[in-house]
């Protein structure tokens, strides 16, 4: 019996492994007026087949990116600044065939919008761009970082064990105007 349940969790691994992780992508921060935009795409976010079919059967799909900036300092902790939670929650609706895309951010609605195909709905859950979506006051610009993560929906192991799949943190310096550098 044992030699059958290790057989079993090796196969549901295995088959998971053979779908690209998703990453972060095409990460940038441009600082203007202290006031910092934040532009990234996720790559691979629709690649197992399981995403798509819970989507597609009705379950609500979130997909949360948490965006960070902070100062960096070599050789001791980071300074945190602020903060943001970007929740992206596309829902299916069976009856119009449309899919129906809700923007948060910081648990507050932002926009809502329909979709009639699923690859434009892929495209808007997974290209984010904020502009002015942090204040910086009077940090020099050049100082900053900004990282993002990504929480993808949960998936189960056996059935009854929540697996939350996650991106790895993807890092990049705050670009300022040449203006603005020092």
């Amino acid at each position: 019996m044992r030699p059958l349940v290790f057989a079993s969790v090796f196969l549901l691994l295995a088959g998971a492994a053979y779908a690209a992780d998703p990453t972060i992508e095409s990460l940038s921060a441009k600082s203007v007026n202290r006031q910092v935009s934040v532009r990234f795409t996720m790559a691979h976010a629709f690649d197992r087949e399981q995403t798509i079919q819970g989507l597609q059967s009705g379950v609500p799909t979130t997909l949360t990116y948490i965006v960070e900036i902070f100062r960096d300092r070599p050789h001791w902790f980071d300074e945190g600044i602020a903060r943001s939670r970007i929740e992206v929650i596309a829902t299916f609706n069976s009856l119009t065939r449309e899919y129906l895309l809700n923007y948060r951010r910081d648990h507050k609605l932002v926009r809502s919008e329909t979709f009639n195909d699923l690859a434009s709905l892929q495209r808007a859950m997974t290209t984010i761009e904020e502009p002015n979506l942090f204040d910086i006051g009077k940090r020099p610009p050049y100082k900053l970082k900004v990282r993002v993560k990504a929480d993808l929906m949960r998936g189960w192991l056996l059935y009854f064990i929540p697996w939350e799949f996650s991106t790895r943190w993807n890092a990049v310096r705050v670009a300022s105007p040449p203006e603005q550098a020092r």
